[in-house]
């Protein structure tokens, strides 16, 4: 691993890790009268370290009533700053401002096709999920932000909803967010296309092949594939840490324990009808089961991307 590909991970690491602390410190303003709990607390703290060389200027900037968006402005210079060093790693190639200009440009890309796009998608998953079992979530900061994004979300999107159904609602969902990423990485790119400045820059900062950008077509499915395949590696993210809690004697009641099994229930209930002859005793292999299928489905998706030049 070269010097640059090392400075693009960490900086896309950190870059990543400030920009949740200052959405969630955002998000959860109007939830704070049900007090904090430990994961808002921890956000809060961290949030005011940062934000708190710009309160002052945003503040006399923008003025709302009801939501500091200190934090947004805050996001803003620290995504600028990431890109100044994406800039950086391929500072050798001599494009000078055009280098900055693609650098802080996927710097903001990053921030939809990373983040906000496939973190939407989880977010009206879980809060479909968790639906019928608000009431007992009243209080919890973290599961009431999750609920009241997917409700704006749903209601902008409504008259697009052929159903209120689950399935439907997430289906739309997600085609409309895989256009709308199609869109925004087209247009985004585009101006770089018959530029030499993009294959400057490491290949892990490289979204998509720009061969693909004359081809918007050939694009869209690899969108598609791409937010699918994110949509399943964070399935079997949850899945996996749902089956290591119920062998860790953590206590079933817990909220954190409550709140995965709900959301990991259908798959649970899928793997243990389909996977019944996995079951041991008291021990049930039908999630590691599922788990192993979802792998190989997602090297499947990795596969198909591989030969439509996706990667």
């Amino acid at each position: 691993m070269s010097n640059s590909d090392l400075v693009a991970i960490l900086a896309r690491f950190l870059g990543d890790a400030l920009v949740l602390v200052l959405l969630y410190d955002f998000f959860s303003q109007p939830f704070r009268f049900y007090g904090m709990d430990p994961l808002t607390q921890f956000v809060w703290s961290a949030a005011r370290k940062i934000c708190l060389p710009f309160e002052t200027v945003s503040r006399k900037i923008v003025r709302l009533p009801d939501r500091d968006l200190t934090p947004l402005f805050a996001l803003v210079i620290v995504l600028f700053c990431r890109g100044l060093l994406y800039a950086a790693t391929a500072i050798g190639s001599g494009g000078g401002v055009a280098t900055v200009v693609v650098g802080v440009t996927l710097s903001f890309l990053e921030l939809f096709t990373r983040l906000l796009i496939p973190g939407l998608l989880f977010l009206i998953y879980i809060d479909i999920q968790l639906a019928r079992h608000q009431e007992s979530f009243i209080g919890n900061v973290f599961v009431m932000i999750l609920h009241d994004i997917a409700k704006r979300f749903v209601v902008l999107i409504r008259k697009v909803l052929f159903s209120y159904k689950p399935l439907y609602v997430f289906i739309s969902v997600f085609i409309f967010l895989s256009l709308f990423k199609w869109v925004l990485v087209f247009a985004t790119l585009l101006p770089f296309s018959q530029s030499n400045v993009m294959s400057a820059f490491p290949q892990i900062l490289q979204p998509l092949s720009l061969d693909l950008i004359d081809r918007p077509l050939l694009l869209l499915p690899v969108v598609m594939f791409r937010l699918g395949s994110t949509f399943l590696y964070g399935i079997f993210i949850l899945l996996l840490l749902n089956m290591l809690t119920s062998f860790s004697g953590l206590d079933p009641y817990d909220r954190f324990a409550v709140l995965l099994g709900l959301v990991c229930s259908p798959w649970v209930i899928f793997a243990r009808r389909f996977f019944s002859f996995a079951r041991v005793g008291n021990i049930d292999f039908s999630v590691a089961i599922l788990l192993i299928i979802i792998f190989m489905v997602q090297g499947v998706i990795e596969g198909v991307l591989r030969s439509l030049g996706g990667l």
